[in-house]
């Protein structure tokens, strides 16, 4: 048996696996909500009795992986930093290992890498030794696969693609990690969300056509049925029927990450290139837009090379990629 934890900010998931078919699980936990107790000891406490449900039924030695929304440190699983969680320098691998016991064996990585390689394992990316994965959701945030190992870095943070810069002047956009002009601070859901607003309530960096067009006969306003409830789904539906601040937003928005993706691309020569997240699997369109955006962006020997896809395996990547990475000894927490 071998179980894939997936901790998140707002959510605690997990499944047990059989030993032979880690893309099939024998069991799913019911999610739980992360809770306003956000104490690691707390957390690992919940983390535990999780792992204890699920291994109820199992024998010998069980491969126990984790998926965490954090920055880590070292492979042993010390959070330097999770924003979600509100932790900074907690010794989580080696506090959970203790609360768990020999009876399991545990690594601890960080969620974007562990779903990178459950697409790898068993979704968008079988087959393909050469792989860069990138999530739009609230956030942005990368993992990358290169010559069929998944790529950390010295600091485990590679893969920030989320913090590539796309723009660097007076007007640069600042982003949550303190820096200005990050992609993430552009096409993020959370950015996004808020220039949506900001142009169709005409804010004051709004002016001029783009203005007019954004509150004049708006078809994302009609779809959603008041300025107020404006989503990028009704963004991305406007745009498919040809609304003109609608996909001239789309266009500025899937150029900007296009830009940062075909950067990473020249760098890494994949071959393939997985989009996902909550933003790009609700936004059909802005995917469109993406593609054809990286036509113009990525050099020419890659583009022949190279194919873009849709990420398969939505919530249960991260279990299935973090149950993975255990089972195979990646990281292992002695």
């Amino acid at each position: 048996m071998r179980i894939g934890i997936d901790l998140g900010g707002s959510n605690l998931r997990g499944a047990a696996f059989d030993a032979g078919d880690v893309a099939a699980p024998a069991q799913w936990a019911q999610r739980e909500m992360v809770g306003t107790d956000r104490r690691p000891e707390a957390i690992i406490e919940r983390v535990a009795a999780m792992v204890d449900r699920l291994a109820a039924d199992g024998t010998g030695p069980i491969d126990v992986g984790v998926g965490i929304a954090a920055m880590l440190r070292d492979r042993r699983g010390t959070v330097a930093v999770s924003p979600h969680l509100g932790w900074r320098d907690v010794a989580f691998g080696e506090l959970l290992a203790a609360r768990l016991g020999s009876r399991f064996r545990l690594g601890v990585y960080n969620d974007v890498n562990a779903i990178t390689w459950g697409e790898h394992v068993a979704g968008a990316a079988r087959g393909c030794r050469d792989v860069l994965a990138v999530y739009v959701g609230t956030g942005i945030g990368g993992g990358i696969i290169a010559n069929g190992q998944l790529l950390e870095g010295s600091t485990n943070c590679a893969g920030e693609i989320g913090h590539v810069k796309v723009r660097w002047d007076d007007d640069a956009a600042p982003c949550a990690c303190g820096g200005r002009g990050c992609v993430e601070a552009y096409v993020g859901g959370s950015y996004l969300e808020k220039r949506i607003a900001r142009e169709i309530t005409g804010g004051k960096r709004n002016g001029g056509a783009r203005a007019r067009l954004a509150r004049e006969n708006n078809a994302a306003v009609q779809l959603a049925g008041s300025i107020e409830r404006v989503t990028p789904s009704h963004v991305d539906q406007a745009a498919t029927t040809g609304d003109e601040w609608a996909l001239g937003l789309w266009t500025d928005v899937a150029t900007l990450l296009a830009i940062a993706l075909g950067n990473a691309l020249a760098i890494l020569d994949s071959e393939r290139l997985v989009l996902g997240g909550g933003l790009l699997s609700r936004t059909p369109m802005l995917f469109e837009l993406v593609e054809t955006a990286l036509l113009v962006v990525t050099p020419h020997p890659i583009l022949e090379r190279f194919d873009v896809v849709a990420a398969e395996l939505g919530d249960n990547a991260g279990l299935v990629g973090a149950a993975a990475l255990a089972a195979d000894g990646v990281a292992r927490i002695e």
